[in-house]
């Protein structure tokens, strides 16, 4: 009797645990299709916040394009870099339009330019300034034999860990600059809102060049920098629409559920109706 007793009693254990086990795992795979289902959810409100942004930052740039084309002078949008707002689907967008021929081309400029750009403008001591204007020339010269004074040699670049060499061939974009030895991020930072390598021309356009630009085509002098813009603010938007084959970089930003999208495009106009305009870069 008390042996039937006592297997009763284990039987009933074993029972209770294999009830306790089954309500953990239903408790767990609940938990589980919770945790799914907010996973889920957060990721396709993240989904739909992108592509919202996306929508705007997009209707951003496609604004720009009309508002510097625009034959009405009080109404067309300036191209020398100036911060505009509009509203568009209840967002705030801030927009602006740096033409690059206000820019300094990293792939014309020459050394007294280059140089002063990084004493004025990248806080450089000149002879250091010397030695990176040579690297940046060299960066870009076809390798014929022939070196700038303070030029690197490849194996340079590899004292330096870099298992890169020099182009040797024209920059494609003003971010390869930091590719450049000796330049360093704090200065690549600074000079780079002055640079482009769309414009093709070893001058710039006063009228719409950002200061640091200005800084360096004029020795440095802030004070005639300043003069410059600021008659550039009084007369408010230059008297001639944008210019088709000219290329214009297009900065669009706008905050979303405390978020902020950016987007950055280099187009080139056409004066084309039907495709007002081409893409050259897109971030």
């Amino acid at each position: 009797m008390d042996r039937a007793k006592f297997r009763w009693n284990d039987e009933c254990g074993w029972a209770l645990i294999s009830v306790l086990c089954i309500v953990s795992m239903l408790s767990l795979l609940a938990a589980v299709g919770q945790s799914l289902t907010a996973t889920s959810y957060a990721v396709e409100a993240r989904a739909d916040l992108q592509a919202r942004a996306d929508a705007l930052l997009n209707a951003g740039i496609v604004r720009a394009v009309q508002a510097i084309s625009d034959p009405n002078r009080s109404t067309r949008w300036p191209v020398d870099g100036t911060p505009r707002e509009f509203t568009f689907a209840e967002a705030t967008l801030q927009v602006s339009v740096q033409d690059q021929f206000g820019c300094i081309d990293l792939n014309q400029a020459d050394g007294t330019v280059l140089r002063q750009l990084l004493v004025s403008v990248g806080g450089m001591r000149m002879e250091d300034a010397d030695v990176l204007a040579d690297h940046i020339r060299d960066w870009r010269a076809p390798n014929t034999g022939l070196k700038f004074l303070h030029a690197p040699r490849d194996e340079d670049y590899a004292a330096a860990g870099l298992e890169y060499r020099p182009r040797h061939g024209p920059f494609q974009s003003v971010d390869e600059l930091q590719l450049v030895l000796g330049m360093a991020p704090e200065v690549y930072a600074r000079i780079a809102p002055a640079l482009t390598v769309y414009s093709k021309s070893p001058m710039i356009d006063p009228a719409v060049a950002p200061q640091p630009a200005l800084l360096a085509y004029l020795a440095g002098i802030v004070s005639k920098a300043q003069t410059i813009m600021s008659a550039r603010a009084i007369a408010g938007a230059p008297a001639q629409p944008a210019v088709p084959g000219r290329a214009y970089a297009v900065a669009v930003s706008v905050t979303l559920a405390d978020r902020t999208f950016r987007r950055t495009a280099v187009i080139m106009l056409t004066g084309n109706i039907a495709r007002p305009y081409f893409d050259l870069a897109w971030n």
